[in-house]
């Protein structure tokens, strides 16, 4: 199979989140493989998560967005939401509750009522959802970028402490990336703990561009733009080769360890 018939076959959400697409290594997997290497490979399943997942939809693919269940209860313990759920064979995080896709609904417009954020999101030639493939430190890796923006920018980025705008150009574009957020204002924390700056790292190694963050408050909709530095793309490259060095060691085919006697330790 050729790369272009694998990335075209990659653009299906089916084959790329399914049996195909597991062959490559993704950003997802890195925060596994380095903090709870026993639960690589499990899907986890969170109010998060299936908001994020609505969330993106609904800025850039909206005809899928009926693939995502939507309940009117008012809660997820009521009986008509468990009932729901058994009779469609559904995880409580894979449905909606329509006081929260409402909610959501106001969060993406906000944001697409933003002029600066709609240009470097809806501008022309833009594309979504852009499936790539590369080797990375001798594995193979896949990406999906949110969005591919070819064209030439720039970023006036406030300094928090003199309050001087600094000017970053983008004569080529970038990779943008959407993130909703509990708290826009920790989002740099946030960027550590569920590992974005390797994400940031392998897309604009995957891409050959540079990546930007667009990130939106859940509680608030605060808006934020953050471009990524050469400090915290390097940051993600050694969290991607110790992840690497994790994957080789339990999980290649020439593993050498089974990750069945792996044992978490800590001093306390």
């Amino acid at each position: 199979m050729t790369e272009q018939e694998i990335l075209k076959k990659l653009r299906n959400d089916s084959d790329y989140y399914g049996a195909f697409g597991k062959q490559y290594l993704s950003a997802s997997n890195v925060k596994q493989l380095i903090s709870k290497p026993t639960e690589f490979g499990l899907v986890e399943k969170t109010l998060a998560l299936i908001q994020g997942r609505y969330f993106h939809l609904y800025m850039l693919e909206p005809d899928k967005i009926d693939d995502i269940p939507v309940h009117d209860s008012k809660s997820r313990v009521t009986k008509s939401f468990k009932d729901f759920k058994e009779e469609n064979n559904l995880d409580q995080y894979d449905i909606l509750l329509q006081k929260e896709k409402d909610y959501m609904n106001k969060l993406c417009d906000k944001m697409k009522a933003n002029l600066e954020i709609s240009e470097l999101v809806y501008d022309n030639n833009i594309e979504y959802e852009v499936p790539a493939i590369k080797e990375i430190e001798g594995v193979m890796w896949k990406g999906k970028c949110d969005v591919l923006n070819p064209n030439a920018f720039q970023l006036k980025i406030e300094d928090p402490e003199t309050g001087e705008l600094q000017v970053l150009d983008y004569p080529d574009g970038a990779i943008i990336d959407l993130k909703t957020s509990s708290d826009v204002h920790k989002f740099k924390w946030s960027c550590r703990e569920y590992c974005y700056d390797a994400q940031a790292y392998i897309y604009s190694t995957l891409f050959n561009k540079p990546f930007v963050f667009i990130v939106i408050d859940k509680k608030n909709g605060a808006m934020k733009i953050a471009p990524t530095t050469t400090d915290f793309i390097d940051r993600g490259r050694e969290k991607v080769k110790k992840a690497i060095r994790i994957y080789n060691k339990f999980f290649s085919n020439d593993k050498t360890h089974e990750i069945s006697n792996y044992v978490y330790t800590e001093a306390l």
